[in-house]
């Protein structure tokens, strides 16, 4: 399956190294020039971007509960979907427009929305051969986001990046690096976005043709292409808002990115193969 991506995968790296090596140049006085972060536009994907990826843990813990085989893999899918579902609550939690409990109603409707969805999908009819495809495709899917989430996590507090709002907040740019210097672990968290990383999580569509290859595949541009929009669009938001570099966003881009890739060759190798039967239309 990687090798139908292989000329989109290509085009997504060229893109990246140039990405950087114009932020070797252009990172502080980019955000000079783009910063604005009371503007709509950044705010809003301020408080979404993250969102989709953190639904991973719910939708592919409800195909587990309801499709796995093995008892054992049911229970730890609806622990995944319960306990995924209370984090999105608690993420929401800080965007939520009140004061008081605002943790506790944030995990409170994350557990409803959890067994809302857990509820639905008793009554949503999927072909049973394809069942194990889904299980299989739901686990490298949280797999992926966790092996996403803590390398990024890991960069951040060991490169001790400073972020642009916080240079502008205290007066002065001298505190300023390029972003192949690390600072060791001073408590900032520029380097990489965790932001771009996580909306990089929609590559996961990549996984489409795995579902069905005769559809699919021919619309493979179509599943690079959205997540590829979408991924830029919350980079260049989290650039005007000033909370990252250009180098910050790109690097934290692809390593999402990576990690899905990384994850389809696992798949492709160990478990699921999919035959080369797509005609080379244009």
């Amino acid at each position: 399956m990687l090798k139908q991506f292989k000329p989109y995968i290509i085009v997504n790296f060229i893109l990246a190294a140039a990405a950087l090596v114009a932020a070797s140049f252009l990172d502080l006085n980019l955000d000079k020039f783009l910063n604005n972060p009371d503007h709509p536009f950044p705010l809003w994907f301020e408080a979404t971007g993250e969102l989709l990826s953190r639904l991973i843990c719910v939708f592919g813990g409800v195909i587990i509960f309801y499709f796995a085989k093995n008892k054992l893999l049911r229970i730890i899918g609806l622990i995944f979907e319960i306990g995924g579902s209370a984090y999105y609550g608690y993420y929401v939690s800080y965007y939520l427009f009140i004061d008081r409990y605002k943790t506790l109603f944030g995990i409170l409707f994350g557990l409803v929305m959890g067994f809302f969805v857990l509820y639905i999908g008793k009554y949503i009819a999927i072909p049973e051969n394809l069942h194990k495809t889904l299980v299989i495709l739901s686990i490298a899917g949280i797999a992926i986001m966790f092996a996403e989430i803590s390398i990024i996590e890991v960069i951040k507090v060991t490169w001790g990046r400073v972020r642009f709002r916080d240079m502008l907040k205290a007066g002065s740019f001298d505190a300023f690096t390029a972003w192949y210097i690390p600072n060791g672990i001073n408590g900032n968290k520029s380097f990489p976005s965790g932001h771009t990383a996580s909306a990089a999580m929609s590559y996961l569509t990549l996984f489409f043709p795995y579902i069905n290859s005769e559809k699919w595949l021919k619309k493979r541009w179509l599943c690079f292409l959205v997540p590829f929009i979408y991924t830029s669009t919350v980079a260049f938001t989290r650039l005007i808002a000033g909370a990252h570099f250009l180098s910050d966003v790109t690097v934290g881009g692809t390593i999402g990115f990576v990690t899905v890739i990384v994850g389809m060759a696992i798949l492709d190798k160990k478990y699921l193969k999919i035959e080369n039967t797509v005609s080379r239309t244009k």
